[in-house]
């Protein structure tokens, strides 16, 4: 799977979170005019950041930091140019005794954090980003390989760090008013009519906002229209799904919509939503037959589907929606549903930071009382 874009419609810290979120195992490259830069990521964690532009080694870095003396970093250098094999200089530098394992790991660290925040400054060019086949733990080939952070970070703790030292020298990026209130121009329609990557964007703004209302819901809903000929939002309520809206139901008659959000999904029950939920993943593939999809077809107007998705939105690991779509009223494929994924799994982070903002507002002012 490739997913490319510009990093003026998705930046870099929800793209880290998503990479992160999913736990893929992968290269992000940017690019601008006048760079480049690559991130690594292994089950979500960062191992590895490097920028075309001029870089310290490992070495100068050390003696800048006075963990390490001239005649300590010859020593191992010689050790590196006479091995048989290839050896890390910070692996030789540990095994001599010469550095501490922890600080090894904090230099890297900085190194690593050092890059993504260069790229966090970046306020356009395009990214891609690739899966990979990297083995769980041990090294990878990348250019400047004593900077590869053999555990990985994690990738929340990087920006949680980088927001902070960028927030200390007052060099963030201000985001553009639409993105703090959610407030701005309305999505511009694509050449074909429909709003597309722009509705997605207005979208991403609103998802952005402090305040996760209603409206983003069905902002994701009307984005949800145009990639699925047909679906439902579930929400969760009292042990089961229950449908909470609903597009595309045969006839498109008031009361077969109607009769559609009276749909009930019981957890206890095998259905496509509830596997969504349990995986908490999004599901793309057949319809299985049991009772509760029989029910759920039902209800959107008995057509049978030759693909499905249900993709949740979690929030602090519990399932709060699930957005089910199929092709029954078409027959036709689905298509991409990158952009979906992309949606519910940003709303629910945004509600988990809302969530969190609400929790220290609740303490701070309980310490001031």
């Amino acid at each position: 799977m490739s997913f490319v874009g510009k990093l003026d419609l998705f930046k870099l810290p929800d793209l880290l979170q998503i990479i992160s979120g999913n736990r893929k195992t992968g290269r992000l490259i940017l690019t601008r005019r006048d760079s480049q830069g690559v991130i690594v990521f292994r089950s979500g964690n960062i191992i590895y950041a490097a920028s075309s532009a001029a870089r310290e080694t490992l070495g100068s870095l050390l003696l800048c930091r006075q963990l390490i003396d001239e005649e300590q970093l010859a020593r191992a250098l010689e050790i590196q140019h006479q091995a048989t094999d290839e050896q890390r200089l910070g692996t030789i530098l540990v095994k001599s005794k010469l550095l501490s394992e922890e600080a090894l790991r904090e230099v890297i660290t900085r190194q690593i954090e050092g890059v993504i925040t260069e790229f966090m400054q970046w306020e356009s060019g395009f990214f891609k980003f690739d899966l990979l086949r990297l083995p769980e733990r041990g090294e990878i080939e990348v250019d400047a390989e004593d900077f590869v952070h053999r555990e990985g970070l994690s990738t929340q703790r990087v920006l949680l760090d980088i927001a902070a030292e960028l927030d200390r020298t007052a060099v963030y990026p201000v985001p553009v008013q639409a993105a703090e209130t959610g407030t701005g121009p309305a999505p511009e329609a694509s050449d074909d009519g429909r709003s597309g990557l722009h509705s997605l964007k207005s979208i991403m703004s609103l998802i952005r906002s402090p305040e996760f209302t209603g409206e983003v819901t069905g902002q994701i809903l009307r984005f949800a229209r145009e990639s699925l000929p047909r679906g439902a939002l579930f929400v969760v309520r009292r042990q089961s799904f229950r449908a909470m809206s609903v597009f595309g139901v045969s006839g498109g008659s008031p009361s077969g919509t109607a009769a559609a959000k009276r749909l009930r999904l019981p957890f206890d029950q095998p259905s496509v939503v509830a596997e969504a939920a349990d995986r908490q993943e999004c599901y793309r593939g057949l319809l299985e037959h049991n009772e509760a999809n029989r029910a759920l077809l039902a209800a959107l107007g008995d057509e049978m589907p030759t693909e499905v998705v249900a993709i949740p939105l979690v929030v602090n690991d519990l399932v709060l929606l699930v957005l089910y779509g199929d092709n029954g009223a078409t027959g036709e494929p689905i298509g991409e549903i990158d952009q979906l994924e992309l949606l519910m799994l940003q709303a629910g982070l945004a509600m988990e930071r809302h969530l969190l903002r609400k929790r220290l507002e609740t303490l701070e002012r309980r310490k001031s009382s």
